[in-house]
């Protein structure tokens, strides 16, 4: 299966330009990018011996904070990201990047992994095509394994009403816009499929 907007939120365009828009703190969308960043990296309890799978790798500031590790198997669509990421992910002995979208990966039988990480990238996927990708991370997980994502959420439709409003009133055109456009993650559909599938 594959996203609807994977070629819409392939992000070869915005490549260069990237890193330095989400280490801007003062737009909304981005505030708590590094910490959410650093989270993830910390929840996920990565060791030599973890087999790693990355959903939406980009430029590597989620892979570059994780320690080296038995192998990690790192997913975009961005050709452009991933060169970029290389210098940053060069302490890595075993890493394998795979062209593709993050919901077709599953369909390659990659094996179950200790650890499946992710950072900004499922916001792209709809709602539908989340619970898709949570019954694929319960299969792909080994039995003591963890998936930790951090991404932009909101709590359910009428919180995102809610921002829509409020950033609109503000002046921020661009929050809004993103909001409306990506698919956020609503935390209280998403407990509830995650709760589903045992995660």
């Amino acid at each position: 299966m594959r996203s609807n907007y994977a070629d819409i939120f392939n992000h070869d365009e915005d490549a260069l330009d990237y890193d330095e828009d989400v280490l801007n703190e003062s737009d909304p969308i981005r505030t708590g990018y590094d910490a959410a960043l650093d989270w993830v990296a910390e929840q996920a309890r990565v060791t030599g011996h973890s087999r790693v799978l990355e959903l939406g790798s980009g430029t590597g500031n989620l892979t570059a904070r994780l320690p080296d590790c038995h192998e990690i198997v790192c997913v975009d669509v961005s050709e452009k990201m991933e060169a970029l990421s290389r210098k940053k992910v060069a302490h890595f002995s075993n890493r394998h990047f795979i062209k593709d979208n993050i919901l077709a990966i599953f369909e390659r039988k990659l094996g179950r992994f200790d650890a499946i990480v992710s950072t900004y990238a499922i916001h792209n996927l709809t709602e539908s095509e989340k619970g898709h990708l949570f019954e694929c991370l319960w299969t792909c997980l080994n039995e003591k394994g963890v998936a930790v994502v951090g991404d932009l959420m909101v709590e359910d439709e009428k919180d995102l009403e809610t921002k829509i409003r409020s950033y609109g009133s503000a002046g921020h055109t661009e929050v809004v816009a993103a909001l409306k456009e990506e698919f956020f993650w609503r935390l209280k559909n998403s407990i509830r499929e995650l709760a589903h599938f045992g995660l």
